[in-house]
């Protein structure tokens, strides 16, 4: 979500933020910006869903960059802000809608800066032309974007043939300053300040992804984590293929998809209902639908290759009822933090669960319920990475436009990570990576109790689930919202799409032998566990990892999952040590 700039609070007369760049109306004596179907349809559409395809259109139409005005948190936040500062959503509209803020409508009437006064082609937000008729700038964040004045698009070729504009090669485009433009955002108006409410000398830090990666190993030409946010975000395909459908088109080497993952699934498929209710106007088209669910299950792929589990400490055997110690490992595989961008609720946290025999499981912490929509955050040992802004003097609160201080920010950096001043971490210590930068891995350590019920052998699992926003923050939008419906209107897709599930990014798992009640109370048992009476375990019943590892592996989808060191020998042993402690019985029944 684009930045929305603290001015004046309660002033009547709305007040806009001038920044260097293409300003509204700028293109007005020059060629506007064209509308994105327009691209679309005539030359990088090919209309087929179900077939791989390198058309850019195929793939900007599900993603969240070709529905930046449409999205209904964000529409709802909207509103909230522009309530609280009169104006400030001309701000945040300069990254929303590009086309909309050139051409001036987003401060046409009282009404504009909330989006009254956009025309159609507008809501599309971030449009072919957004991108490619920029130009390179030394203004980097805070949608300070040049835009050139002519017909020329440009691209990454040196030869451009089309029907309907001239091209021109550019480097911009696949330079991550570029996407610096809307994804470094500050607020002009506001100080960052501490809890006591002094001003740090900073502006308020609303979207840092940008100098995350910057400010990391995946920056550092020739390291092994190298990468651009391109790289990432818009891959190049496994093999040549067409960008244009015209006749005379090219056929280009490994070209860059347009799928613009991010994380924000749930907001996709949302959309995509929205595509397929006639109810929802000029943006009704159920042949769009498909493109939707592509764009939701790229994003999920990010998801999943962003951060790693691994067990690193575990009983390989205990008695049921037991007290054990666990120790966890998430790693950040991603070139910024986990979860980076503005917050709108975004979480990840790690469940811990043990699973029967049966498939029956028990989660011992990171408790969700699904029916409720609620995270248990009393859960003291709950490892939660997130970031939650505030107002000083008043602590944690949800109004956008008024933040002034980061209560709490334990997301998970980015591997080499130095950051800036006023973007450090807040309630948690990531000291000690490598060369003096935050360390990118976070070791949870559990003493959890096992379920009395347990015995044979169960399955300790561990889960980093993602959340792209909390029913909290719908809520509340909801409740603030007083001068439109967007608020509502967001309420009811949230309920109508499953609550903004919990989705599973990692999984790490470990076996532990259970002595049930029969087992422990035999007489030539023996102890399962000789550890601490408060149920703790011993170094010689751990999976034993080894010392934590500087970690020398790439990111960027680089990594695999990786499990304990000894962990399917230690299961062997225990499992033939219960097999012969049952054996003896057996002998001893016999006897007697």
């Amino acid at each position: 979500m684009a930045a929305c700039a603290l001015l004046a609070p309660g002033l009547a007369q709305a007040q806009y933020v001038d920044l260097p760049g293409t300003q509204p109306g700028g293109l007005a004596t020059a060629t506007p910006l064209d509308d994105a179907r327009a691209c679309g349809v005539t030359c990088h559409f090919s209309r087929d869903p179900a077939m791989p395809t390198t058309m850019p259109y195929d793939g900007w139409t599900g993603s969240m960059m070709g529905n930046t005005m449409r999205d209904p948190l964000f529409l709802a936040a909207l509103t909230v802000a522009e309530q609280d500062v009169p104006g400030v959503g001309d701000y945040c509209l300069r990254c929303h809608t590009p086309p909309g803020f050139v051409g001036g409508r987003t401060r046409s009437s009282p009404a504009a800066a909330r989006g009254a006064d956009l025309q159609s082609a507008d809501r599309d937000g971030v449009t072919c032309d957004s991108c490619h008729r920029m130009v390179a700038t030394t203004n980097l964040g805070n949608a300070q974007y040049e835009l050139s004045p002519t017909e020329t698009r440009f691209g990454p070729y040196a030869t451009i043939d089309s029907i309907r504009h001239p091209g021109a090669m550019s480097a911009w485009l696949a330079d991550s300053r570029m996407c610096a433009t809307c994804h470094e955002i500050t607020n002009p108006g506001q100080p960052l300040r501490r809890a006591d409410g002094t001003d740090t000398g900073q502006r308020y830090p609303l979207d840092t992804t940008y100098s995350e990666w910057a400010r990391s190993d995946f920056a550092v030409a020739g390291s092994p984590e190298a990468a651009t946010c391109q790289d990432c975000h818009m891959p190049r395909a496994s093999a040549p293929g067409y960008t244009s459908s015209n006749m005379s088109a090219m056929l280009r080497n490994n070209p860059r998809r347009h799928d613009l993952a991010g994380a924000n699934a749930w907001a996709l498929r949302v959309l995509a209902a929205m595509r397929d209710d006639v109810t929802s106007g000029e943006f009704y088209d159920p042949d769009a639908v498909p493109f939707y669910e592509n764009g939701a299950r790229a994003a999920e792929a990010m998801l999943r290759s962003a951060v790693t589990l691994e067990v690193r400490e575990a009983p390989m055997r205990a008695d049921a009822g037991a007290r054990i110690n666990v120790v966890a490992r998430i790693t950040n595989r991603s070139g910024h933090r986990v979860p980076t961008g503005y917050t709108d609720g975004r979480r990840v946290w790690l469940e811990l669960a043990v699973v029967d025999a049966s498939g029956r499981e028990t989660v011992l912490s990171g408790a969700y319920d699904m029916a409720q929509a609620h995270l248990d955050e009393t859960d003291t040992q709950l490892r939660l990475y997130e970031a939650v802004p505030g107002r000083a003097g008043i602590g944690r609160e949800e109004h956008i436009a008024l933040h002034d201080i980061v209560v709490r920010d334990t997301r998970l950096p980015p591997k080499g990570y130095r950051p800036l001043p006023g973007h450090e971490p807040v309630g948690v210590d990531y000291s000690g990576g490598a060369g003096g930068a935050l360390r990118h891995w976070d070791d949870a350590r559990y003493a959890v109790t096992l379920p009395a019920g347990l015995s044979g052998a169960v399955t300790l699992r561990v889960r980093a689930r993602y959340q792209v926003t909390t029913r909290e923050y719908v809520e509340f939008l909801a409740r603030e919202n007083r001068t439109d419906d967007r608020g509502r209107e967001l309420l009811r897709r949230y309920e109508a799409s499953g609550r903004a599930a919990p989705y599973n990014m990692a999984e790490a798992t470990a076996t532990i032998m259970v002595a049930g009640a029969a087992d422990a109370g035999a007489p030539d048992a023996g102890p399962v566990d000789a550890g601490p009476t408060d149920g703790g375990v011993t170094d010689a019943n751990l999976i034993d990892a080894g010392p934590g590892p500087v970690d020398s592996s790439g990111g960027c989808n680089c990594a695999a999952p990786t499990r304990a060191p000894g962990a399917l020998a230690g299961m062997l042993v225990a499992a033939l040590a219960l097999l012969g402690s049952r054996r003896a019985r057996r002998r001893a029944n016999a006897r007697a």
